[in-house]
This record gives structure tokens, sequence and C-alpha cells, in this order.
């Protein structure tokens, strides 16, 4: 059985893929290079008796040979709300089309979801973070290049995206395998700031009773999902969380006991 972890692992070793001149070469990732975009991609979704589409654009068929890969025929395409009669995993907006017919498509990005842009160009989450106060996330693309809304440059690359990017038209959802998510202490993007994640790939906000490595503590977070430390204000009252980096601690909430001194409250 493939997994979602596995599709991205494969999906990431092509970054840096270029369409090849002619049909020489195709497994290589720089040789042959050229702009008439022969991949092996399209060769392989040919092989598999669909619609490859060689020497088009393969921004879409890369999605599913990723999908092809790691799951194998029957199932890429149940994920994708085809049959081999129906398939049309080469074109962006028809694909768009067969998961809105099956309920499946909307606006939050989802791991693994492909993402629709306006401009008829296809690429597919492959992480989700939070930076500047708002919700990013990687997106994995084919037939781009470094620039940030390139349909037809020609290459793998995966991209930063905010998640309500105006350009995207709708994200598709795919039900993948279930995984296992261990929930725990991620650091932001910045390489600052902490935020906690849940096993539904939920995130903490406002005032949470955690278990870390130290026993069960309270911490705050604040709308955006970021760990709050020092004096903070929550529902009119005031606590002091511990402000000490890179402690086991940093974060958890002190409080005064009977003399008044103020220690780390372990609950």
């Amino acid at each position: 059985m493939g997994s979602l972890e596995g599709l991205i692992a494969t999906g990431k070793s092509f970054v840096g893929y270029i369409e090849k001149a002619s049909n020489a070469y195709l497994d290589s990732l720089r040789d042959n290079r050229g702009s008439r975009n022969y991949t092996c991609f399209a060769r392989d979704v040919n092989a598999a008796g669909l619609a490859g589409c060689q020497a088009q654009p393969w921004c879409a068929t890369f999605q599913f040979a990723l999908e092809l890969y790691e799951f194998g025929k029957a199932e890429a395409l149940q994920h994708w709300c085809m049959t081999p009669q129906t398939y049309v995993g080469y074109n962006c907006f028809s694909t768009l089309s067969a998961f809105e017919r099956k309920g499946k498509t909307g606006n939050v990005p989802k791991l693994g979801a492909l993402v629709i842009f306006n401009y008829s160009h296809m690429g597919r989450v492959i992480r989700i973070y939070k930076k500047y106060g708002a919700v990013w996330f990687d997106c994995l693309e084919g037939n781009t290049s470094s620039a940030q809304d390139d349909r037809n440059g020609g290459m793998v690359a995966i991209k930063e995206r905010r998640a309500d990017d105006t350009n995207i038209r709708a994200f598709c959802y795919i039900d993948y395998p279930a995984e296992t998510v261990t929930p725990g202490w991620r650091l932001a993007a910045d390489g600052v700031r902490w935020w906690y994640e849940f096993a539904d790939r939920t995130w903490a906000t406002g005032m949470q009773v955690l278990e870390t490595s130290t026993g069960k503590h309270k911490y705050l977070f604040d709308k955006q999902g970021y760990m709050l430390t020092g004096w903070q204000q929550d529902n009119g009252n005031w606590y002091y969380f511990d402000d000490t980096k890179g402690s086991p601690n940093e974060g958890a909430m002190w409080k005064s006991d009977d003399t008044g001194a103020q220690k780390l409250w372990t609950l």
C-alpha cells in the first residue's frame, strides 16, 4: 500500500527535473534539456494505457504520474475521481470538474491536495505552516520555473504560497490512507516562535493544558497559534508565562504560591 508521505518524497526527488528536447534521456533530471515538453511522466502515464499527452504542457500529468508511481493505476484513478474511460488528468480544469462532481473541492489547503490555479496550472500541497500571521503552504509544481506564477517554465519546483492567494481557483481533496501524526511542538518558519500541532493537524490557540517533557502545564497561544511568553492578559486576567529562551519550560505558566512567590505551575 502506498502513502501520501511516499508520494511527497517521490515528488520532491524530481525537483530540478527539466523537460526534454526529444524522447531521449527522459529519466535524467537535466540531460537533453529543451522546450518541447517531453517528459518521463507523460511516457509513464501513456504506458499505463492513459493519455499522457507527450510533448504537451505537463503540470497536471506530473501530478497524476506521482499518484501512479505510489498507488498504481486503479487507486490513482480512484483518487482523481476518474475511470480509464473518463480519464482527463492531463487537463487542469477538467480535473477540477471531476473533483467538483464528487464534492471534493474547497478553498482551504490540505496536505496532498491538488491546487488548481486560475491561469490553467496545477500544483500540490506538500507542507502547511504559519508565517507572518497567515497560513502558507509549500506547493510542488511541474512545468514551472523559479518565477512564482510561471505555468510553462519546463521544470519541477517547489513554491511558497499563501493559502489565500487570489490566483488559486480551488483545492481538490484526495482521500489518502490515514497516517499517524504525532502531536507536538513545531518551530515556526521564522525560526523563533513555536506552535503546537494536534493529531488532527489543527493547532493550539488560546489557553491550553499540554503534557510536555517536564509535566502538564498551561500555555497561552495567540489567534494565529503562536506561543506567548512573559506577562500576558487573557479574559481580563494577567498571567506570567516562562520566557526563558530554549528552556524546556519556555511558555509554561507560573503561579503564586502561599507566600506570594511566583513559581512554575505543574498541574
